[in-house]
């Protein structure tokens, strides 16, 4: 085991960390992605908040009473009595550019999800479907959002796969890989994974936890309680327009059963075509990037 699994085991059994899971029930996690001026004609994908509206909301979050964490507060200080955790994937330069001007307004913090291949300066996995090309965050863009305190930074693979169509070790390597090139840029150990386009099953979680981090971020259909699965932590996906209303309807209590009820409602209808909740799982179109199909468990 190298130093920086080590440590992150230590974390694990740190006291504080143990203390704040005893307390946890709920804990929402929160996903975006870009960040942009003007939502682009025809997306692909529904993964775009405005600068304006993510402000917006931010306002409505701090109104709430929540406060944002990062996963590693959770070892290093109590938690507050509304935490909350803001998530963006794949590390796009518009979050550099529009969220980190907004973390440090509001006084918030976020975890960005990068790839470990530092290598790769756009979105390559989505330009095959027809999206358009979109710059990554460089280097240095990362580094000074870690210097500010603001961003805490995760991995998501070593080049965005869907790991559960990779043989054994390739799925190892892309999980492990991405953490020891996180860590090198970083100086510091990474402790939680988001599981590209939101697909996983028991063999990548095992490979994530097996890899040392502390927490697989899934997407909306995992358990409801924060400690249920530190490797399958459910996350909200939010509609790109989306304000206090809806923010308080998918973090309130009610919410996970509606959509419990929702799914049981889908998989009545197979036969006539609808939604299949398992291989071929497709989503509503704002979900489709974050859900993706997800293998059979």
């Amino acid at each position: 085991m190298g130093r920086a699994e080590a440590n992150s085991q230590r974390v694990h059994l740190n006291g504080i960390f143990q203390a704040n899971l005893s307390k946890l029930k709920r804990l929402p996690v929160l996903v975006f992605h870009r960040v942009v001026e003007e939502i682009p004609d025809g997306p692909l994908y529904d993964i775009h908040f405005t600068r304006e509206n993510l402000d917006r909301l931010m306002r409505s979050i701090r109104k709430m009473g929540y406060e944002t964490i990062h996963f590693e507060d959770l070892s290093a200080r109590p938690i507050p009595r509304k935490p909350i955790i803001l998530t963006f994937d794949d590390g796009y330069e518009d979050n550099y550019l529009h969220l980190l001007p907004l973390l440090q307004k509001h006084g918030m913090k976020a975890v960005i999800y990068l790839l470990g291949d530092r290598t790769i300066p756009h979105n390559i996995w989505d330009i095959p479907k027809g999206a358009p090309k979109v710059q990554l965050m460089t280097n240095d863009q990362i580094l000074e959002m870690a210097k500010s305190g603001w961003v805490e930074f995760g991995s998501h693979s070593m080049t965005h796969v869907d790991l559960t169509q990779l043989p054994p070790d390739e799925m190892e390597r892309e999980i492990r890989d991405c953490k020891s090139s996180l860590e090198g840029l970083l100086g510091k150990p990474v402790i939680s994974f988001a599981y590209p386009f939101g697909r996983f099953n028991e063999s990548v979680k095992r490979g994530v936890s097996e890899a040392g981090y502390l927490f697989g971020i899934a997407v909306e259909w995992s358990p409801d309680d924060f400690s249920d699965d530190l490797m399958e932590i459910r996350r909200i996906c939010l509609s790109p327009d989306a304000g206090g209303v809806e923010f308080f309807w998918k973090t309130s209590i009610l919410f996970p059963a509606f959509r419990r009820w929702q799914r049981r409602l889908f998989r009545r209808h197979l036969r006539l075509g609808g939604w299949r909740f398992g291989s071929r799982h497709r989503p509503p179109k704002h979900m489709e990037k974050v859900n993706g199909p997800k293998e059979d468990r």
